[in-house]
């Protein structure tokens, strides 16, 4: 018996099931190895696009990440305890012959005992191995089936993420057309009732971003589709009514309400999905804002001195880096 090969399988597999526990029912970012291999399948996509947010490579990376995760638990537990039944040369037997299996028996009578799928030619060689087989078959009853339903609300999730991507992009393809669109000659009162409904997606956006890490590897090269550009937009729309006080009527503290639900999702991402970028973009929009919301001020306030402003936006321009947009994207109609 090479008893040596049960710690390891029993290593294994607390491995596999730590990370399944922590990235599907923990709810507070994914486990190590989840987050190692999505990021890994992420980079070798993200080279193979050249580092192009446009190029429709990308477009297939989270699916690739999501179905790599759940192949990755099933071969760990696979492993695991295919190394603590070959750990004794008569832990299956052959059912009619009796004599012990082989290396590949063994492996497959792992197999089919964690799918169910066995046509009975081996069985278990004491009862000891019966007791470790039924605690194998409820093992993968609980942790595969868990691996395999984690598909359905993820994708459930990248339906809601690209629908606010798309509110956003409605309201307008720049932050300019934002305050544009948004500005009806007196306030901003066509805005406000949208931003109570973006409030609430962004607060969902992000208790999702934090339950399924996967979910910011779905990425698409359509910018009306893209929640990482939209998401990008919408907060340099509100660093103009941050900088300039555009909104001077009852109903401005909207605009504070939907940053402070920003400043949540921000929270939300890790370091691995955002950088800051030590030279924030240039801040010019003061002359294309409509006669009207420039009445109060002889020039350009310019940049509020303030560190965090700068910090925010230098954020914001590491944030659509790192999945391979550029400024021109965020401030120009395509």
């Amino acid at each position: 018996m090479s008893y040596l090969l049960v710690p390891i399988g029993i290593f294994i597999l607390l491995m596999a099931l730590i990370d399944i526990f922590k990235t599907i029912l923990y709810i507070n970012g994914g486990g190590k190895l989840s987050s190692f291999t999505a990021r890994k399948i992420w980079w070798l996509y993200f080279k193979l696009a050249r580092g192009n947010a446009k190029s429709p490579i990308l477009n297939f990376a989270g699916g690739t990440i999501l179905m790599g995760l759940v192949g990755m638990w099933i071969f760990l537990i696979w492993a695991g305890y295919s190394l603590i039944y070959l750990s004794d040369p008569g832990s299956v037997v052959d059912s009619t012959t009796g004599e012990n299996a082989d290396i590949i028996g063994n492996i497959y009578y792992v197999g089919y005992t964690l799918t169910s799928l066995g046509n009975g030619d081996l069985k278990s060689g004491s009862d000891i191995w019966r007791i470790v087989s039924n605690v194998m078959g409820m093992n993968s009853m609980i942790f595969i089936s868990l691996g395999i339903s984690y598909l359905l609300p993820v994708l459930q999730a990248v339906v809601d993420k690209r629908t606010l991507a798309v509110y956003i992009y409605q309201l307008g393809k720049t932050p300019e057309e934002i305050i544009k669109n948004g500005y009806d000659g007196e306030n901003f009162t066509p805005l406000y009732s949208r931003f109570q409904n973006l409030e609430t997606m962004l607060l969902k956006h992000g208790e999702h971003h934090l339950a399924y890490p996967i979910l910011h590897y779905f990425h698409t090269n359509k910018r009306s589709h893209s929640t990482r550009l939209n998401l990008a937009i919408l907060d340099e729309a509100l660093n103009i009514q941050d900088a300039y006080k555009l909104d001077k009527s009852a109903n401005a503290y909207t605009w504070g309400v939907l940053r402070g639900a920003m400043d949540n999702l921000a929270v939300r991402l890790a370091e691995g999905y955002s950088s800051i970028d030590n030279d924030p973009p240039d801040f010019n929009y003061f002359d294309s804002l409509p006669d009207p919301l420039k009445e109060n001020y002889e020039e350009d306030p310019g940049i509020p001195e303030n560190e965090k402003f700068s910090e925010r936006r230098g954020r914001l321009l590491g944030y659509i880096k790192k999945a391979g947009w550029d400024w021109e994207d965020v401030v120009e109609a395509k």
